[in-house]
């Protein structure tokens, strides 16, 4: 059978995806053909909706998800499993909105909670809700590095806020960051890689690049190296960390690095950062950290927290930090950190996060969710070996990571001063996307050639995913 990786042993990762890179196969010309044709003659609703979009939004979208080759699908219904375009295609959906819908589309305990408090208060009223405390109470409870929880209303305010109060609190001006890393679209996290690919600029001034440095993952020396060398410039304030690596692990950090982690800021006077939107609550209540064995100082949280709602995201952490945050605008929040947001915490967001909470603080769904993603997975990897098609395989319970491509791993193996690196970076690049266009044809939604996540209403179908999954490797040459 061929391998399934060890989610945490990055040295192992590493060197089969650089097998993938000298080995990769590729889909058959007469496939790609085949699926090109489905998308114009059995999306052709889609496709309209394409060229309409365009006109009145930039590039047709709005969000990354949806960006999908050939052209974003137009869904018009969810149900559980499954996610219908408006041509009535039916896909089963292993994209569950980049991570929060753990449980399934239109999951019922979530909907009628939303549809009674709709009917009873509407959507928003600018003032305080009791869900507000019960589900900060939830978090709190449950998130080891977690003593206070502040909502806001997505993870890119958190990741502002977080370093926000990680530079107030140590009164130092630094932050470090993994390269290749996503911390949302603010103009000081954006920048992910020492500044090697200037699209990443457009738009932001030099200045705000300054004070933020990117570090390669799993690299202790280097971490406390790049520490180092701001020591007498303002000090680093934070590191912050996707808590099981770059682009929800794809790229997987070690649990000695942890550890590592943890030692240098506390070494170093400086604040641990974990990014756990995606992870918090997917990998089980205490979310990565709890895996891991390591308390962050703070805790940035996304779109799970509000069960899949919109303005979701929120920080949490140690009380002394989190109690400089001002709530509201007074007198007493003149020497305070400033956050707010009409819609933070709107109550039917935070009611719907908080019934989904309340469905997995028992831990069945999670223990079935490992069961079964194991089971895929495994799955998975027989099909590879059957159809001798060259994969690196391995998930963080029901995160999985099934790369045909290698591209995240292109910087690892060729420099982009190689006059070889674009080309290597492109082929990857339309491995990448041709496998997601592949699955989708099939009947099968993962985002762009990457993110793929099992949701607990998948798992009386998940046979039918491996036949999809096969269909398209049976393609590959």
């Amino acid at each position: 059978m061929a391998r399934l990786l060890n989610e945490y042993d990055f040295d192992s990762v590493l060197a089969a995806e650089g097998e993938l890179l000298k080995n990769r196969k590729h889909l058959k010309k007469s496939a790609l053909a085949r699926y090109t044709e489905y998308f114009d003659t059995k999306c052709r609703g889609s496709k309209e909706e394409m060229e309409k979009a365009k006109l009145v939004i930039p590039g047709g979208i709005q969000h990354n998800l949806a960006n999908n080759h050939p052209f974003q699908l137009a869904i018009e219904k969810a149900d559980g499993p499954y996610l219908y375009d408006i041509d009535g295609n039916r896909y089963i959906d292993f994209l569950c909105a980049g991570g929060p819908t753990i449980l399934g589309n239109n999951w019922p305990s979530v909907q009628q909670a939303a549809l009674k408090h709709l009917s009873e208060q509407g959507p928003v009223s600018g003032l305080y809700s009791v869900y507000e405390r019960e589900l900060a109470e939830m978090i709190v409870k449950h998130v080891p590095g977690v003593e206070m929880f502040r909502a806001l209303a997505s993870g890119t305010e958190a990741d502002i806020i977080a370093i926000r109060l990680a530079r107030a609190y140590t009164g130092k001006k630094h932050i470090i960051r993994f390269r290749g890393g996503y911390h949302g679209w603010s103009d000081q996290l954006v920048y992910n890689d020492n500044g090697k690919r200037d699209y990443i600029k457009a738009g932001i001034p030099s200045d705000c690049f300054q004070n933020t440095h990117a570090v390669p993952i799993n690299d202790v020396e280097a971490l406390e190296a790049e520490i180092l060398k701001y020591q007498d410039d303002g000090g680093v304030a934070a590191f912050i960390m996707e808590a099981v690596g770059q682009d929800s692990g794809a790229v997987p950090t070690t649990k000695e690095y942890h550890k590592a982690a943890r030692e240098l800021c506390d070494k170093y006077g400086m604040l641990l950062i974990y990014d756990e939107v995606v992870t918090a609550f997917r990998l089980g209540m205490s979310g990565a950290q709890g895996i891991f064995g390591t308390k962050p100082d703070l805790t940035v949280f996304g779109k799970i927290i509000g069960g899949g709602f919109g303005n979701s995201g929120g920080v949490g952490g140690r009380r002394e930090i989190m109690e400089m945050l001002a709530a509201g605008i007074s007198a007493e929040s003149l020497n305070k950190v400033k956050v707010g947001g009409t819609l933070t915490a709107n109550p039917l967001t935070t009611l719907a996060g908080l019934t989904v909470l309340r469905e997995l603080e028992s831990g069945e769904v999670h223990r079935e969710l490992d069961k079964v993603s194991d089971y895929f997975m495994r799955g998975l990897a027989d099909i590879t070996d059957r159809y001798d098609v060259p994969a690196v395989l391995f998930h963080h319970s029901s995160i999985l990571h099934i790369d045909v491509s290698g591209l995240a791993y292109v910087d690892y193996y060729c420099s982009p001063d190689d006059p070889k690196y674009m080309d290597m970076l492109m082929a990857s690049y339309m491995d990448y996307i041709g496998f997601s266009m592949a699955l989708a044809a099939e009947g099968l939604i993962i985002a762009n050639g990457g993110k793929t996540y099992f949701p607990y209403g998948s798992i009386g179908i998940v046979d039918d995913a491996l036949d999809v999954y096969e269909r398209v490797f049976k393609e590959y040459e």
